[in-house]
């Protein structure tokens, strides 16, 4: 398993999820990595992301993943889910006319595919998806007090608590 990972963001439709799956898959599979898309509205910066592709990786690399893929298991560390189930519902991807999409390429040519994903879907890269937003903090269930407690600038860090503790629930 190597460790190239990138980390890009999108704007633009998901009519069909399941089909969108379909062509993320083959996508994935002729630039010789894989792909995972993750509902960006919930994205707490991208460090966030590259947060949960290491924990993912530290857990299959210790044989404790709950899911059977390393983009499942990092959409699960990025949920802040231990069910597969509830990640999914969390920050899976659904049907609308302008989704923000964090895209996440593990291994192979990332570049290529994510120019693939834009021009196959009609999506722009948008990277400003990526900065956190004051939703996101709910989402996670960091309270005001919680945010009371740290300067703004560190909250995005209550989130990475969340990342961390998938590791702790049983």
């Amino acid at each position: 398993m190597s460790h190239a990972t990138a980390i890009t963001a999108f704007r633009g439709p998901v009519p069909d999820v399941k089909a969108l799956l379909r062509d993320v898959n083959a996508i994935a599979a002729r630039h010789g990595g894989e792909l995972q898309l993750l509902d960006a509205r919930l994205v707490a910066g991208r460090d966030h992301l590259v947060s949960a592709v290491m924990h993912a990786r530290r857990a299959f690399q210790e044989g404790r993943n709950g899911a059977s893929t390393l983009p499942l298991e990092t959409l699960r560390f990025a949920s802040g889910e231990r069910q597969i189930a509830r990640a999914l519902q969390k920050m899976g991807l659904r049907e609308e006319r302008d989704a923000e999409v964090a895209a996440i390429a593990f291994d192979g040519n990332a570049e290529a595919a994510f120019a693939e994903l834009a021009a196959r879907l009609g999506w722009q890269r948008d990277e400003a998806i990526l900065h956190p937003r004051a939703s996101v903090y709910a989402g996670f269930g960091v309270t005001p007090e919680e945010q009371a407690a740290v300067p703004p600038e560190k909250w995005p860090d209550l989130v990475l608590e969340r990342v961390a503790l998938v590791d702790l629930m049983k």
